[in-house]
């Protein structure tokens, strides 16, 4: 449930790093809407870090399977965009552009038609030779696009933005290969989100990228106190009290639960599952007028 974030009073780690109201309540609301705090508090340490504008959204929150220990476990990890490339060459001063992307032949490539290869040359500035460099690089589809395998059969298949816009992200993947190239001292060895997410693991990385956890991570929340809430709940929505006074009862518990939405979104599961209350019934009761008690199933 990724409910509105109401600013009342800044977090202490908000307010000490000096984030106004309007640029957290932006940051959580528009920008990065259902991310952790502790999340988006780590986009403006990496923005501050790098000199960015956190509300020009340089960077993205990109949920990764870590592996840890030899357990596999969800972590938030911040990943530069595209744009943040383009941003750091361009105020080098030197990046003078790139020429314009030329393709290979289309191919079918586990069935999407794409592009076989993107090629772009980056140009930029050399100061000492006095003189433009250029940087030629060639992208294979087959090599970058985003991979899932099917559960049942096994099957390799092209997922997400990949199969939808191959051709798009097979540009900005090679974009963002040739500004490393040229400028390897101010990008370092940083892949983009573009390219990494729902990404096939390159030998070169130690996380193994998987696809994004919309539900967040819940590995970690406590299932004995999610069993207490979902206890309560049923009391409450089984007792004798008037539609108003329950309805009342279930915004305050919502109203608790929404400080850890993980362990929200298992409550909300468990009611659903167990035939307590279903997902539609739960937002009809915390919507709730004393006119509408018939409608609540």
């Amino acid at each position: 449930m990724n409910a509105v974030v109401e600013v009342k009073e800044l977090p202490a780690p908000v307010a000490r790093r000096g984030i106004t109201e309007p640029q957290w309540r932006t940051a959580m609301n528009s920008l990065f809407p259902g991310a952790k705090p502790e999340s988006v508090i780590a986009v403006f340490d990496y923005c501050k870090a790098r000199g960015l504008d956190p509300l020009k959204k340089p960077c993205h929150i990109v949920p990764m399977q870590v592996k840890i220990e030899g357990d596999y476990v969800w972590r938030d990890v911040i990943m530069p965009g595209i744009y943040e490339y383009r941003t750091t060459a361009t105020r080098t001063g030197y990046y003078l552009g790139h020429s314009k992307p030329e393709y290979g032949p289309e191919t079918d490539f586990l069935g999407v038609t794409a592009p076989a290869f993107c090629e772009i040359v980056i140009y930029r500035w050399n100061p000492e030779a006095k003189m433009r460099a250029e940087y030629p690089v060639r992208v294979k589809f087959a090599e970058c696009c985003g991979t899932a395998k099917d559960r049942k059969t096994g099957d390799l298949y092209v997922n997400g933005r990949w199969s939808r816009a191959p051709e798009q992200m097979l540009t900005k993947c090679t974009e963002a290969a040739g500004l490393r190239e040229a400028f390897p001292d101010e990008l370092g060895g940083t892949h983009t989100a573009e390219e990494m997410l729902d990404q096939r693991e390159p030998e070169d990385v130690v996380a193994t990228i998987s696809k994004v956890n919309p539900r967040g991570d819940t590995s970690n929340v406590d299932f004995e106190a999610r069993d207490r809430w979902v206890d309560d709940i049923k009391r409450i929505i089984e007792s004798d009290n008037e539609e108003k006074q329950i309805a009342q009862l279930l915004r305050d518990a919502a109203e608790e639960l929404n400080r850890a939405p993980e362990l929200y979104i298992v409550v909300l599961d468990k009611l659903a599952s167990d035939k307590i209350c279903s997902k539609a019934a739960w937002t009809k009761w915390l919507a709730y007028k004393a006119s509408e008690a018939d409608q609540i199933p």
